[in-house]
């Protein structure tokens, strides 16, 4: 599952925020990951070595992290998100490519690429294995929406021989099917809008609107992906306009809070609960990720400062997991 969005705001900030809907409890949250931060791939167990300092949410497992959005001193932002039935990926290693297994995508990333020019130029290089995470049980089926300080949205979706890197005009990214499809999918709800509608006639009786809303009367309610960009990409389209970052942050909580889901109302054919375990907002040019826990009110806030791009040891940040009064 997931959803995720991308703001500008008046003042040229960009924020790209994500639901992390999932059924396993991940309990991951805010890390730094610093310079010269050295990892094994499991696609090729090759040693790595990262170049770029950044704030992801993540967790270790097994003696590896996993992290599923950050953002990194390049001001460089990417989170992941489930696309099941049409993720492809290749069976082994190829010498000369750049080996990587799909979950460790986002540390190559955010630990070494500088500009999303320099990713289009590196994309063709990358071979992305089909391994599973040992935690999971299962070989993730994932694609990326990364955004970066001049406002450029692209998508990286593995369903060929080669990642496509695609433009998101849109600035929405939900789960299958791939992102064209909802894209046009969009041509379904150009009677979708703000405004209230019209009075109508039937006959010598005037019909009148029974309350507010009514311009809004055919959004889709449910929880599929479908549904989910609908709704994400009508909010944010139409939502006021944030004046700078705060309001960006509250801002993609009010969108995303249209899409996110409560623990109980959708369940997985295994019987459990695929839920949003959280809302992680990361912001451009401050550096920023701003994390709330599906079990707390509360938003921890950690930026990526001069003093934390010092540090040679990976740090994480604790998260509130309860609900605050005042």
């Amino acid at each position: 599952m997931c959803t995720s969005i991308f703001i500008t705001t008046k003042d040229d900030k960009h924020v790209l925020s994500r639901t992390m809907d999932f059924s396993y409890p991940l309990n991951i949250g805010p890390m730094y990951f610093p310079r010269k931060h050295s990892w094994l791939s499991d696609s090729d167990q090759a040693q790595r070595v990262n170049t770029l300092g950044f704030l992801g949410t993540g967790r270790e497992t097994g003696g590896t992290y996993l992290v599923s959005d950050g953002v990194n001193e390049r001001g460089i932002s990417i989170a992941e998100l489930y696309l099941p039935g049409e993720a492809v990926y290749q069976s082994s290693a190829k010498p000369g490519k750049i080996n990587l297994c799909p979950q460790e995508f986002i540390m190559w990333v955010l630990g070494t690429i500088e500009s999303l020019e320099e990713l289009e130029e590196m994309l063709p290089f990358v071979n992305l294995v089909g391994k599973t995470i040992p935690e999971l049980g299962v070989v993730v089926p994932l694609h990326w929406i990364l955004t970066d300080t001049k406002g450029r949205s692209v998508v990286i979706e593995p369903t060929g021989s080669e990642l496509s890197f695609k433009e998101n005009p849109v600035n929405v990214l939900t789960n299958s099917p791939q992102l064209e499809w909802h894209i046009e999918n969009l041509r379904n709800y150009l009677n979708v809008q703000p405004e209230q509608l019209p009075k109508v006639k039937f006959g010598e009786y005037e019909a009148s609107p029974f309350s507010q809303g009514t311009g809004t009367s055919g959004l889709p309610g449910g929880y599929t992906p479908p549904e989910r960009f609908v709704r994400a990409a009508f909010f944010k389209e139409h939502i006021e306009e944030a004046e700078n970052e705060e309001e960006a942050v509250r801002n993609s909580l009010h969108i995303l809070g249209t899409v996110k889901i409560p623990k109980g109302i959708v369940i997985e054919t295994t019987g459990s609960p695929d839920y949003s375990q959280f809302i992680s907002i990361l912001c451009n040019e401050s550096r920023t990720i701003y994390y709330q826990d599906y079990s707390s009110n509360s938003i921890t806030k950690v930026s990526m400062t001069d003093e934390l791009l010092k540090q040679e040891d990976i740090k994480e940040f604790k998260v509130s997991k309860t609900l605050e009064y005042k």
